[in-house]
């Protein structure tokens, strides 16, 4: 499942500012970006600095979908059944 979150990652090294915005389908787009900067003589920026950034990256797009699915799944609930959310958490499961 793709979400549609937008996620922020930062680098700052020596007088060089690396900042990313990226989405989930932009993984492809940000891993080239980061192979490119590391192959680039005149960025201080190294191959771990892409390895550390890619790892960074690929688990804030897998907290965020692990977190949108346990929204889903605590919020989903049949068509049939009518919540009163001022009545007790016993009387409000569904029967």
């Amino acid at each position: 499942m793709h979400n549609k979150d937008f996620h922020v990652l930062a680098l700052v090294k020596g007088e060089h500012q690396f900042v990313y915005i990226f989405d989930e389908m932009g993984w492809d787009d940000l891993v080239e970006t980061l192979c490119q900067q590391a192959e680039d003589p005149n960025l201080e920026f190294s191959w771990f600095d892409a390895a550390l950034l890619s790892h960074r990256a690929k688990t804030q797009i897998e907290s965020a979908n692990e977190t949108n699915t346990d929204v889903i799944e605590t919020t989903s609930i049949d068509n049939e059944t009518e919540l009163d959310t001022n009545a007790p958490i016993t009387s409000r499961l569904p029967r």
